[in-house]
């Protein structure tokens, strides 16, 4: 595929970048950044390009641009700077300027689409996940993390993953990489797997799966030789947006604004400056 380069400012010719550009390549994103005075509008279309396909629909990539403005903003609430939240997206940022003088323009347009547009919960900024694929119905904050301080975080049904042809995906492990007794012990709602057992000692679902490398905590094992299969459903943590089953929705027609109160019901649409306004 194509190398992107995916540009800070939006509407700006990319000749006119080239400058900034080289900056990045060759001093590294600090000196680009004391270069310049970053803000959210500016940056936000960089940070989209890093969570989202710029293949998806134009509502699914903006419902994605206002859960990145709200992340952004819970952050600097928290008195965070937008420099130091940058600044630890480098390593990552840094991979994705790649040269390449024909990007695509579908990041700037969804940001510039929802500007100002941050999800709220009872007046307040939230951490707000997404991922990639749901097993099918997302996961009940509260459950999760047993803690009410995530309830604005609902089970949902995103029926519409299923279709993905990344649904349902194997992984094999060694069984000299596996403990000898391996128990799942319980699950959520959702399916996915909180607590296992490893040769008695207990271990967190979402742990194992990220150690293990797992496309998602919602699986099934088996032993199948000298091996172990896992059959995982989804990809991701299955927390708040499913970004294909998303897709699904927009495909179909939804709004960005209706795609979001599907995954996020609840949680109110409100410009950022009626916010910091308030404080």
């Amino acid at each position: 595929m194509k190398n992107r380069l995916y540009t800070w400012i939006t509407g700006i010719p990319v000749i006119l970048l080239i400058p900034y550009l080289f900056t990045i390549i060759f001093n590294g994103l600090d000196t680009a950044l004391v270069n310049r005075s970053p803000d959210v509008e500016t940056c936000l279309p960089a940070v989209i390009s890093l969570q989202i396909s710029p293949d998806y629909e134009l509502e699914t990539i903006k419902s994605q641009a206002v859960i990145a403005r709200t992340n952004l903003y819970r952050r600097i609430d928290n008195n965070e700077t937008l420099f130091n939240i940058l600044r630890d997206m480098r390593d990552t940022l840094q991979r994705t300027y790649e040269i390449d003088f024909f990007p695509s323009g579908v990041y700037e347009k969804a940001a510039e689409d929802t500007k100002g547009q941050v999800l709220i919960w009872q007046g307040e900024l939230k951490l707000i996940p997404y991922h990639q694929i749901s097993g099918g119905t997302t996961r009940d904050g509260e459950e999760v993390f047993h803690d009410k301080e995530y309830a604005y975080l609902k089970s949902v049904d995103s029926s519409g993953d299923k279709k993905s042809p990344e649904y349902l995906n194997s992984s094999y492990i060694a069984a000299q990489q596996m403990p000898k007794e391996l128990t799942i012990e319980t699950r959520d709602k959702a399916g996915y797997i909180m607590e296992l057992s490893a040769d008695g000692n207990p271990l967190e679902g979402e742990a194992f799966r990220q150690g293990m490398g797992l496309s998602s905590a919602n699986f099934t094992v088996q032993k199948i030789g000298d091996k172990f299969r896992f059959l995982c459903k989804g990809k991701g943590h299955g927390l708040g947006f499913s970004q294909y089953g998303g897709n699904e929705l927009a495909k179909a027609g939804s709004t960005s604004q209706e795609i979001l109160e599907t995954y996020f019901p609840g949680m109110e649409l409100q410009d950022i400056n009626s916010i910091f306004t308030k404080k």
